[in-house]
């Protein structure tokens, strides 16, 4: 898990290459995962595990990126990101969150976004 980013729900190349390009000079991994393995937990896709030939797909509704043992770089690689398109909910793999399911986080994310959305109204 040492430096990842795990992302979720992105299925064009170009897109997960500049991720890659954007992640590279932090010494940081990106990591598509695929619908088969959104039935594991973050700490698991983290981890580095797959889920099992025939395991059932999850489909994810969005899409997400999940930032793991990148604190430190945070102020740098989400600008980089930002600039390199990957346009997406961002969370960082904590204590808290590290046992839910993608599909979890993804809805947490997105009831904190519409949350600020009508804050900010």
């Amino acid at each position: 898990m040492e430096h990842t980013i795990l992302l979720f729900g992105f299925d064009s190349l170009p897109e997960i290459l500049a991720a890659q390009a954007a992640a590279g000079p932090f010494g940081t991994e990106v990591r598509a995962v695929g619908p088969r393995d959104c039935g594991l937990t973050i700490g698991e896709l983290a981890a580095g595990k797959t889920a099992p030939e025939g395991a059932s797909p999850v489909a994810l509704n969005g899409r997400m990126a999940v930032l793991c043992g990148l604190e430190e770089q945070m102020n740098d690689l989400l600008p980089a990101l930002r600039g390199a398109g990957v346009t997406c909910l961002k969370a960082v793999l904590t204590t808290h969150n590290r046992n839910w399911t993608p599909e979890r986080l993804l809805a947490e994310l997105n009831r904190e976004h519409q949350a600020i959305e009508r804050k900010g109204r």
